[in-house]
């Protein structure tokens, strides 16, 4: 074997594989780019928008790797768990050194030689200024424990060794992070709800487009709006209710920024308006009127043939001094030949009507408020403010606190004289060890001013 060479075999290389720093940033590149490219794509869009933007080669790329839906794609998935087990085995690797060095006795660092890094010489014996210097030690540091080499007297003190597993909370903190964002790709779900007053619904659509059952009924009882005197809404809320198994079981009122929740789903109110559920218009051909009334959706026969739906309407649309009031998109499908699309606007406006054979012209329009609502269910959010926590918690202690080992070697100095040794180490913040060390000095050189 070469003396580079490390045994062990494929387990070992495997090992060492995710230990590696490499790794980590490779991985978090990784991460960070897919970041950047799910910023840039339309996320949960239906595939017309795709096509409409990359075209029909640039959509199907984009739709065979999923970054159309990136965060619930199986590679980024991958990422995440090859993340995670490159923590665990970073963590695993570096914890047994960390809890020995937390667990060595206090007998075992009375033995070590540490280099003197401040010192002074008092009158007396080490036997007169130890009592003194023991309790000036547990003051600034902790518990202390004392020995002897040969005519010295050593005093060892050290505080803080907890601090070195801030690092590994701040790893298993991402990890809880990085679960908690799996389990709401996963399992949860996000989409919205346009429900017209007094109407119900059993289920919720997604941005793409798919529909999926909430599991209850959603009763929209009344919506209510108040505006400020310029014409900006001041408040609007929406009375709901919540039925199960054709029972009501819980009222809730929403606002923006007060949101309902059910069987852990949150109800957001997001946007409001008119439905438009039914018009009355005149359709002209051939010079004959005909006066009808269209539902959203439902195809109504017309006399002498064909049929016509109401597809949209708003019931105020202002085209600057040209128009002011209602437009309506009305579908057309004639005895023969194919259906068509006609514009239609007030009876009596002067606006040419487009369309064909056939002209529309609205009589009137019926409406009812609606209330869209923004839903949302996240089984993960809790274990993401776990482990925002938990970071929170890491970043404190692995920033703020520290590993500090003081050494005393008080020894003759001949002539009735003492000399104290001060020594100390710290796994982080040198400067802050320095001033402790210098504050201890002090403190010895003024007790013994007192003493004298």
């Amino acid at each position: 074997m070469k003396p580079t060479e490390k045994p062990g075999g494929a387990g070992q290389r495997f090992w060492d594989f995710f230990a590696s720093v490499k790794l980590s940033f490779v991985l978090l590149l990784s991460l960070a780019l897919a970041s950047v490219l799910g910023t840039l794509l339309p996320q949960k869009e239906h595939v017309s928008v795709c096509v409409q933007q990359f075209g029909e080669t640039g959509a199907r790329l984009i739709l065979g790797l999923r970054l159309d839906d990136m965060y619930h794609a199986p590679w980024f998935v991958l990422l995440l768990a090859l993340l995670a087990a490159n923590l665990v085995v970073c963590s695993l690797n570096r914890l047994p050194l960390t809890l020995k060095l937390m667990a060595k006795e206090p007998a075992e660092e009375l033995k070590r030689s540490r280099p003197a890094q401040a010192s002074l010489t008092l009158a007396g014996t080490p036997d007169d200024h130890l009592e003194r210097a023991a309790a000036a030690l547990k003051q600034a540091v902790g518990p202390v424990t004392q020995g002897q080499d040969g005519p010295a007297r050593v005093l060892f003190a050290e505080k803080g060794a907890w601090s070195r597993l801030g690092v590994y909370l701040v790893h298993l903190s991402v990890l809880v992070i990085m679960a908690g964002a799996i389990v709401g790709n996963i399992w949860g779900f996000a989409g919205f709800i346009n429900l017209n007053q007094g109407s119900t619904t059993d289920h919720l659509d997604l941005d793409n487009g798919a529909q999926i059952p909430l599991g209850f009924s959603l009763r929209l009882d009344k919506f209510t709006a108040e505006f400020h005197p310029d014409g900006m809404p001041k408040e609007y809320r929406s009375d709901i209710t919540f039925i199960e198994n054709g029972q009501e079981v819980q009222k809730a009122v929403l606002m923006v920024n007060h949101p309902a929740q059910r069987h852990g789903i949150d109800f957001y109110q997001a946007s409001y308006g008119q439905s438009v559920t039914k018009l009355s218009a005149n359709f002209i051909k051939d010079g004959q009127t005909q006066t009808v009334a269209l539902a959203h959706g439902q195809w109504t026969d017309l006399e002498g043939g064909g049929k016509a739906l109401l597809i949209e309407a708003r019931p105020e649309v202002n085209m600057g001094g040209m128009y002011k009031g209602p437009v309506a998109r009305v579908g057309y499908q004639p005895p023969q030949g194919e259906a068509m699309a006609l514009t239609a606007f007030q009876a009596g406006a002067k606006i040419p009507m487009r369309g064909g054979p056939v002209s529309v012209e609205i009589l009137e329009l019926e409406s009812t408020p609606y209330s869209g609502l923004q839903v949302k269910y996240d089984p993960g959010v809790w274990l993401i403010w776990v482990g925002c926590t938990l970071m929170v918690a890491g970043f404190v202690v692995a920033f703020y606190f520290a590993h500090r080992k003081v050494w005393l070697r008080l020894t003759p100095a001949g002539k009735g004289r003492c000399k104290i040794e001060i020594a100390g180490s710290t796994n982080k913040n040198r400067l802050g060890l320095t001033r402790l060390l210098e504050r201890l000095s002090a403190r010895l050189a003024a007790g013994a001013a007192q003493g004298e």
